[in-house]
């Protein structure tokens, strides 16, 4: 019974592990689909095969497709490049023939290949055969771009040629430094050595020994096998057919699939019962003798770790397809991936694998990424976005020359020297641009090609076609100029800011970069002139154009305003606020041009911001994403701040009219608030009142956006905290220079991206400012064209007659409007007029529509019989206006001809010694109020029109001036036959006027008459 119940026990027990075992199998199989599909998607894979070995047991996986087109799918059968880890191939050959005796690790290669030579600082180096296979020979790894495009014989001796007399970048058995050429000239030594053709040797001697029936060298068995190879492109696998390297073949061109690598990782750790194992253990011995390069250390075409695992691993990259086989010997399982694409996802999922297998936690690995491409790729669809908008530029000017606007211009001398000068400039960048392979890795162009994603070969064709594209219409644009000077600088300044933008971030990616560059220090300084030249030199040129380009624009903005000002009537003129127009000539005008300097240092920082961001996100993308993330969040702040503040910028600039218009009451009747305390208190109350409401809702607008402002730096603080602090336990696979980068890079953009937000105020101001400036353009209520031909006026006025003259002043604030007229009245040449009245009768009003500085609501004026109106009247007048204003210089007339005749008025007004005219103008306006009259009755003598109207003239004189004025001024310009009417109240004088007229509310009634109707004639 006992033995019974046991026997449930054992067979129970034996049950449940078995079961257990079986779903702990299922889940992990589950997990590593689900990871290698998830990570096939990213890493653009289109079809992958899965070899694991576990105790023994083998399963073999196929994902995805052997080519994409015919959606072929992968199967255990496909084959695949084997890349890099071919090299183990060639290492067990030369471990067979070092067990035959045939080849000594420690003999010089000059033994077996009699004229190879290298040196060390141009001295003559002995490499030897172990250095070759620990890859400590010092050949530099970038002579894999020397390695020829052959497919004959001979090819394995041409490629091994090309080393000799190579420099080496280290003294042989010294550092570890890969070089896939090193397996080539391995394979050149068994070659010489069997006397036959190196693959012969390997496919015979090791693979058909291995029982490895599909795997082949350089050429596949079958070629309805063979998966198509890929190369990762825009975004995406792109088919490819890489060019043939049969003098490579030993280093990276065994073709195989997955059954196959069941049996070579089998045989590898010893599983498959095979005579060559104890030479293919001493191919995982490691070189103890070289420092290790991370934590692994070179065997015989394997890595090894020193992690503690002690796997052995090697992963493999063709232009078109990718490899990763590795193995833990004492674990006895083991992984193989192969894939027809160049991603370095493999290497991550056979790593993930092999840790799914050994019960290892998967660490997050920040992404491999295709960030190469990636980075190419944007660029290129940058440039592709460039270039269209240059093409649009282009047809624009086409257009414009089709409409006839723009028209054929010989260019001067200094735009040819600018043009030159530009093809001189751009010469070092297209210099730069052809050594980029050769400065970057050491590469001839056409290995570059090969071994790059097309997008950097369609990158470069793309900088070179938007170089010629730029070139070709900025000639063009010379011959057929732009009339508008504003729209002919502006895509200079683009240009320009985009190019100085791009050099900014290329300067710091330099600096960031170099810390960990294999590029040649005399290529860093290079690049780094280069890049500081073209920043330096844009950047001037946009400075200077922008000081050029807003002083020019606040120029025509302002003579745009005033002319629009100028071409009202004066009636109209009145009507508008002239705190408006002081702001708007002033702070709007002033805001706008200064922001044309905001815009363009803007865009110089966006694209300094967006180059360090690409580059940001080829060393780590997620992170980038993250930053921008945080960017795009602190923009949305803004844009929120900035929907609030405009209402307090807008309420400010309320404000501002407001302050003007009390600070020009200030200055027009600083004398009437002169004569009470009182009023100069209360005045600079409303004064103080209104700057402070200024100050207040400006303020409130600034606040708001330096809370906004507070918030996006205390993310990018912490953004930079989480990179220093969070990234490496999130991703401890980042090596620590990309930290330091990232870091770096960081902390140089705080101050673009602070421009950038703080340029959002400025932005803000320039809105109001352009919206206010419109508005008030709009509401100028212009009615005269001064562009016009005027109708000449009458060489000799006979009279002026007003019939029915009628004009209404509309009130707003009161019910009744006060209106004067009708008025009907003549006056001929060498007749003087005087009208009298009291305050507010209506005679400066009356005076007004004489003068045509107001336009009647009804009636007419006629001159000699004919009807007259507006500007073309005001031309037969000169006037003085109380209070009179004169201007420092003496307009509409010239006074080069003129000098007795300024000089016998001035003594006549009892100015001479007390002032003087000189090129046009008054040497001083600095006199009396009687003065400041006379001086305007001298304005009035030169400028000789038919009528002189005078209001109130005499008020201010003395009274011996005043009768001189009315007894001899006045009867001397009635002989030289002027049409006079005065304004006055001196009654004293009546009798000198032929018509004394009078104004009371609004109507004009006969005070005295002493004019015929024969006077008239």
């Amino acid at each position: 019974m006992i033995h019974l119940k046991f026997s449930y026990s054992v067979f129970f027990f034996l049950t449940s592990l078995i079961f257990t075992n079986f779903c702990f199998s299922q889940i992990k199989k589950d997990s590593i689909d689900e990871m290698i599909l998830e990570l096939m998607k990213e890493g653009d894979i289109p079809g992958l095969s899965l070899v694991f070995i576990d105790n023994g047991k083998e399963e073999i996986k196929t994902y995805g497709y052997a080519n994409l087109e015919n959606q072929i799918p992968v199967t255990a059968k496909t084959l695949f490049e084997m890349g890099s880890c071919s090299k183990a191939f060639t290492a067990l050959a030369i471990s067979n023939l070092v067990h035959e005796h045939k080849i000594d690790l420690d003999a010089p290669v000059s033994t077996y290949i009699p004229w190879f030579n290298v040196t060390y600082k141009a001295v003559s180096k002995t490499v030897t055969v172990r250095q070759l296979l620990h890859h400590t020979s010092g050949i530099p790894w970038n002579t894999i771009s020397k390695i020829p495009e052959l497919n004959n014989e001979d090819a394995l001796e041409t490629t091994v040629r090309t080393l000799i007399n190579q420099e080496l970048n280290n003294s042989p058995g010294t550092q570890y430094e890969y070089a896939t050429i090193n397996y080539d000239v391995l394979a050149l030594i068994i070659q010489n050595i069997v006397n036959e053709s190196f693959e012969k040797y390997l496919q015979e001697n090791i693979i058909n020994d291995l029982g490895l029936h599909y795997t082949t060298l350089g050429v596949p068995r079958d070629n309805k096998s063979m998966a198509t190879g890929y190369k990762i492109s825009f975004f995406a696998p792109r088919e490819y057919l890489a060019p043939v390297f049969r003098g490579n073949f030993a280093a990276g061109y065994i073709i195989s699939n997955a059954e196959d690598m069941a049996k070579w990782l089998k045989f590898q750790m010893g599983l498959a019962n095979d005579h060559l194992y104890e030479l293919a253990k001493s191919t995982h011995s490691r070189d103890r003798t070289v420092p290790l390069h991370g934590m692994s250390s070179y065997a015989w075409g394997w890595d090894v770790s020193l992690d503690g695992s002690g796997e052995i691993y090697h992963a493999g990259l063709n232009p078109n397809y990718t490899a990763y086989v590795a193995f833990r010997p004492d674990s006895l399982i083991g992984v193989a991936v192969l894939s027809n694409s160049n991603s370095r996802y493999t290497a991550i999922i056979g790593n993930n694998v092999m840790k799914l297998m050994a019960g290892e936690g998967i660490e997050n690995e920040f992404d491999p990424g295709n960030d190469v491409d990636r980075t190419y790729s944007s660029l290129s669809l940058a440039l592709a976005v460039y270039i269209l908008v240059v093409i649009t530029f282009l047809g624009m000017i086409l257009g414009d020359w089709a409409k006839g606007t723009r028209k054929y211009k010989r260019p001067a001398f200094t735009k040819f020297r600018a043009f030159a000068f530009s093809l001189l400039v751009v010469l070092p960048c297209l210099y730069g641009l052809y050594i980029v392979p050769e400065a970057i890795a050491g590469f001839s162009w056409g290995s570059m090609l090969i071994w790059m994603p097309i997008s950097f070969e369609v990158m470069i064709k793309l900088i070179l076609v938007a170089i010629g594209i730029t070139y070709f219409s900025y000639f063009f644009s010379l011959y057929f100029p732009e009339e508008n000077k504003f729209k002919r600088v502006l895509p200079q300044l683009l240009l320009l800011s985009v190019l100085s933008g791009l050099a900014n971030a290329v300067v710091i990616i330099m600096v960031t970069s170099a810390l960990n560059s294999q590029v040649e220090l005399k290529y860093l300084i290079f690049y780094y002139a280069l890049a500081v030249l073209v920043y330096l030199s844009g950047r001037k040129f946009v400075q200077i154009n922008i000081i050029k380009l807003a002083r020019g624009l606040i120029y025509d903005l302002r003579i745009k305003l005033t002319e629009k000002i100028f071409s009202t009537s004066y009636h109209r003129f009145e009507a508008i606020d002239r705190g408006r127009v002081y702001t708007a000539l002033n702070d709007d005008v002033g805001t706008i041009g200064e922001s044309t300097n905001t815009i363009v240092l803007m865009a110089t920082s966006i694209i300094t911001v967006a180059g360090a961001f690409v580059y940001l996100a080829s060393l780590a993308f997620w992170a980038t994403m993250l930053t921008l993330f945080l960017i795009v969040t602190l923009a949305m702040i803004y844009f929120f701040v900035g929907k609030r503040a405009n209402v307090y910028f807008e309420a400010a600039r309320d404000a501002r009219n407001v302050y003007m218009g009390l600070i020009n009451g200030m200055i027009d009747g600083f004398k009437e608030i002169s004569l009470s305390r009182n009023k100069k208190l209360e005045y600079k109350e409303d004064v103080a009142l209104s700057a402070e409401e200024d100050k207040n809702k400006t303020s409130t607008a600034d606040i708001k956006f330096v809370n906004a402002f507070l918030v996006g730096e205390s993310l990018l603080i912490l953004l930079l905290g989480a990179v220093s602090f969070a990234i490496p336990e999130m991703f401890p696979n980042i090596k620590f220079h990309t930290i330091m980068s990232f870091v770096v890079i960081l902390l140089y953009l705080i101050g673009p991206i602070n421009g950038i937000l703080g340029s959002v105020p400025g932005l803000m101001r320039l809105r109001v400012a352009w919206n206010r400036l419109q508005e008030f353009l709009k509401e100028i209520p212009a009615n005269l064209d001064l562009n016009a031909n005027l109708e000449p006026i009458a060489p000799k006025v006979r009279n002026i007659i007003a019939k029915g003259l009628k004009f209404t002043y509309k009130n707003t604030t009161e019910k009744n409007d006060f209106q004067i007229g009708a008025i009907d009245l003549e006056i001929g040449n060498g007749q003087i007029l005087f009208i009298i009245g009291g305050n507010g009768s209506g005679k400066t009003t009356l005076a007004k529509l004489l003068t045509g500085l107001y336009h009647p609501d009804e009636g007419q004026i006629l001159i000699n019989g004919n009807q007259v109106s507006g500007h073309q009247l005001s031309e037969y007048f000169s006037a003085v206006f109380s209070p009179a204003y004169l201007f420092e210089k003496l307009y509409n007339v010239d006074t080069e001809g003129l000098k007795d005749k300024i000089g016998k008025y001035l003594k006549i007004l009892d100015l001479s010694g007390k002032v003087e005219i000189k090129d046009n103008k008054y040497s001083t306006l600095n006199l009396s109020g009687g003065q400041r009259k006379r001086l305007a009755l001298l304005q009035c003598y030169l400028e000789d029109s038919p009528i002189y109207l005078f209001d109130e003239w005499a008020a201010d004189q003395d009274p011996s001036y005043r009768k001189f004025f009315y007894r001899t001024l006045l009867p001397e310009m009635k002989k030289m036959n002027k049409i006079i009417i005065a304004i006055t109240h001196d009654d004293h004088y009546f009798d000198v006027a032929d018509k004394v007229l009078k104004m009371d509310q609004g109507k004009l009634d006969v005070y005295r008459h002493q004019l015929t109707e024969s006077s008239y004639q």
